[in-house]
């Protein structure tokens, strides 16, 4: 059997390996924005890939990008608030924490607000609008950057229909939940070419399933999340192979998520609580994308293709930074009160009624370490020490940025002979912003009734100053080749980067060549592959002071193809990692600069099984089970500055977040008119810091949809998520436990026009 054949069973059975199988002509206009199918499909990949495409979203439409990765083996994904907006998302073991070791792409085009000079994301592309997703991993991905260590996470946007086409597809669920997206599109002729558009529109908006709770005369309520996300695409095809693509989008959110979560006894007692103080916080912002795309088949060997591109992100993140308590042995009554100078900016107040000299702790940085901060927070409990008032303070700030990233890329593609060569350049002009800020002071207290309320005290104002602006510019360039041997195939590669870093008047410079190869062997109805090649993670503005870039080298081997009914996929993979870097970022618990840690080293084993078991029949059974076994750990004891969850890490400790063992398994029945699926995912014991002192329980979930279709064009589905109602603990980020969702049910429809 031959290997075309296989990716199109795979992809016929609803499985996470499918693959779009395209031809020479094809690609230039059918798949310009694809990081595996610009050559090859699945099938023939040097290493491990995988598209999502609509036969593995449509099970489920899921809005989340942490449930519609599970089913790809050597993705970790550590959930925040429940929604998918912030993923911490990892591949193979590396640092999950704001997906910050891993390169997030939209349409081939880097998505992170600030790819290079600070790549924690608090943005990620609108998982719900997407037509399909790749993953690659192993030494296919030296072609992509920034970050060459894990993989590469490429969203596919909705393509161009190439006939008049109109779809829209709308839900409603627990919680007051309305999910919409519609689009239309299509080409016409026009002026000796072809002229294309597509408007799309996805609008997600929940109550939420948070409860803030109440607290004496005070009502609880809820935490509502609103996402707004809209899309212009404009194109034309003309001459000989000329093709021209615009596009334009904007996202929008409104979402009252907060960075607190709950200690363990409130956990228990209730996990889809929030503490009542925690009410004001909030997330506002917006994204909006632009690119213009030329792509020419110069002659039936030579392709070229030509981006210019511009993001800007803004976002304001109202929230508690910061509390503290009063301590009524340090009561100057009637005196002007000055807060503690090592902990802030030596703002005086002449509020007489505050009470304090505490120090005071930062969410994410300890203050969850006492039960007496989270009296304030909850607005009751009862204190450790009679000398603590039970009154106290909170500071909620504007957290305001602005990142914008412009540039270019390039590539150019040409058969010689047995060899494929690609040849890619990109130039990447990054600056974010820490805007002039405005910061709330609030009292509080663990009275339990409406007096504990956060009560407004005053405002004050500071600014980091222009100075504080993050800047990078960077070149990247990389050139791979790959020779056919017939059965044997190779590919070598090779990617050299240069980023220019400014911070507070702080240049630096950090530049280096990375290498790599590729090999497949194809007999049968299977393929060999294997590949070795180095990686980095950059260091973000750091590397104006000098910080090197995180360094490593990947080697995995594997084998796909199909025994009997059962199509395969399985890999060993093991990396090594150098100068390994905590990104700073409060909300993962990682401090304020960025920190080189010591070596770490992770290796594992993914397997992806799936068939079919009535293929040739009328009614169809298919199936598939993903599993990834892992072992990440630290392979020196870790340098940290004393206040992150990489502190007290020893060789041989595990790196947090990163499961043994998790795994994905999904069936379904699939008739005529009636279609019926099941997915089960489990996701094993995982430690919360690199001292290994503390962890969070396995979990799993169940969920279950099912489809049928009305009339051509018009359909009728439901969805369940979290069917046994499980109660589990997902994360302790940024600061506190916070659960998974409970059980939710919705219905809707679907109509193509």
């Amino acid at each position: 059997m031959k290997l075309y054949y296989i990716a199109s069973m795979l992809a016929s059975t609803s499985i996470a390996f499918s693959a779009f199988a395209d031809d020479h002509e094809e690609k230039g206009q059918l798949s310009p924005f694809n990081v595996i199918g610009s050559k090859s499909d699945v099938s023939d990949l040097q290493g491990t890939g995988t598209i999502l495409n609509s036969d593995d979203l449509g099970p489920f439409f899921h809005t989340d990008i942490t449930e519609i990765l599970r089913q790809v083996p050597g993705v970790y994904v550590r959930p925040e608030e429940g929604y998918g907006l912030f993923p911490n998302i990892s591949l193979r073991g590396t640092d999950p924490n704001r997906s910050s070791k891993v390169t997030i792409m939209e349409d081939g085009i880097p998505s992170s607000p600030s790819p290079f000079s600070d790549p924690s994301a608090y943005y990620a592309p609108t998982a719900g609008r997407m037509a399909g997703f790749e993953v690659l991993k192993g030494s296919s991905q030296l072609k992509y950057g920034p970050n060459t260590t894990g993989g590469v996470i490429n969203y596919l946007s909705t393509p161009i229909p190439n006939s008049h086409l109109s779809h829209l597809r709308a839900s409603y669920g627990e919680n007051n939940e309305r999910i919409s997206h519609a689009y239309s599109g299509g080409k016409s002729d026009f002026a000796g070419g072809k002229l294309g558009y597509l408007v799309e529109i996805f609008d997600h908006r929940t109550d939420g399933w948070k409860s803030i709770l109440s607290m004496g005369d005070l009502v609880g309520s809820s935490s509502p999340v609103a996402k707004t996300d809209i899309t212009l695409k404009l194109s034309y095809e003309f001459g000989e192979g000329n093709y021209l693509e615009f596009k334009a989008g904007r996202t929008d959110l409104d979402a009252d998520v907060s960075y607190i979560g709950l200690d363990a006894t409130d956990i228990a007692a209730n996990p889809y609580q929030r503490y009542h103080n925690t009410k004001l916080d909030n997330m506002d912002s917006d994204q909006t994308r632009y690119y213009l795309r030329y792509m020419k088949e110069i002659n039936e060997d030579t392709d070229l293709k030509m981006t210019v591109f511009h993001n800007e992100f803004n976002r304001d993140w109202y929230k508690i930074g910061k509390v503290r308590i009063n301590d009524t042995r340090n009561d100057v009554a009637g005196d002007p009160i000055t807060y503690d100078g090592a902990n802030d900016t030596n703002t005086t107040f002449t509020d007489t009624t505050y009470r304090s000299s505490e120090k005071w702790k930062s969410i994410g940085k300890g203050a969850f370490s006492s039960a007496d901060h989270v009296n304030m927070l909850r607005g009751s409990g009862t204190m450790s020490d009679a000398n603590y008032s039970g009154d106290g303070q909170i500071r909620v700030k504007h957290n305001d940025r602005n990142y914008e990233n412009t540039g270019f890329q390039t590539s150019l593609q040409k058969q010689w002979g047995n060899h494929y060569l690609d040849l890619g350049t990109r130039f990447t002009s990054d600056h974010y912003t820490y805007k002039d800020y405005t910061e709330d002071y609030y009292n509080v207290s663990n009275a339990g009734d409406e007096t504990a309320a956060a009560s407004y005290v005053s405002t004050s104002t500071g600014s980091k100053g222009t100075g504080a602006d993050r800047i990078s510019k960077v070149w990247e360039t990389y050139l791979t080749d790959e020779i056919n041997f017939g059965a044997l195939t190779l590919t070598p590669g090779i990617r050299y980067t240069s980023a220019e870093y400014e911070y507070k008047g702080v240049k630096g410079t950090v530049s280096d060549t990375l290498l790599g190869i590729g090999g497949s062997y194809e007999f049968d109805s299977h393929l060999l592959f294997a590949g070795i090649h180095q990686g980095h993670a950059l260091p973000g503005y750091s590397g104006a002071s000098g910080m090197e870039e995180e360094k490593s080298l990947g080697f995995e081997i594997g084998s796909r193809g199909s025994l009997s009914i059962f199509n395969y996929e399985v890999a060993y993979f093991n990396t090594s990692i150098e100068d390994m870097i905590a990104i700073p970022s409060v909300g993962s618990g990682l401090g304020d600069d960025a920190t080189n840690i010591g070596e770490a080293s992770t290796d594992g084993v993914e397997i992806l099984v799936a068939t079919d078991l009535n293929r040739d029949e009328g009614v169809r059974i298919p199936l598939s089970f993903a599993v990834t076994f892992t072992n990440a750990e630290f392979d020196t004891a870790t340098e940290s500055d004393g206040e992150t969850r990489y502190d007290g890490g020893v060789p041989g400790n595990s790196i947090p977040y990163i499961p043994d063992v998790q795994y994905n398994l999904r069936g379904g029945l699939v008739f005529e008119n009636f279609s019926t699926f099941l997915n089960y995912h489990w996701q094993d014991e995982v430690f919360v810091s690199a001292a290994n002192t503390s962890s969070i329980d396995d979990y799993s979930t169940l969920d279950w949809s099912a489809f049928f279709t009305i009339s051509e064009g018009v359909g009728i589905f439901a969805k369940v998520t979290n069917v046994a109602d499980e109660k589990y603990i997902m994360s302790d980020l940024p600061d506190g436990f916070r659960s998974g969702a409970p059980r939710l049910a919705s219905i809707g429809m679907e109509f193509d026009f």
